[in-house]
């Protein structure tokens, strides 16, 4: 239990961060598509947006990994 509450604390803050990430993710494409002369700042905002989302992809497949782990699945009736 101890698993799967700190692994879904590190998801929230994930999630958080990953729709900043997505904002400045889409200001740095907008920049590049408009042909900016020095587009190095923009290149790098943009791989670390990309580290933090799939970060947080991982950590949600970790989080229901631990989830499906602790609740049978048997016992919840289907709809």
């Amino acid at each position: 239990m101890k698993a799967l509450r700190f692994s879904a604390s590190i998801t929230a803050v994930l999630g958080f961060f990953s729709v900043l990430a997505l904002i400045f993710l889409y200001l740095a494409l907008a920049d590049i598509a408009h042909n900016e002369p020095d587009q190095a700042l923009e290149w790098r905002v943009a791989g670390v947006c990309i580290m933090i989302v799939v970060a947080f992809v991982i950590s949600t497949f970790v989080t229901l990994g631990y989830l499906v782990k602790k609740v049978n699945l048997r016992d919840i009736p289907a709809s």
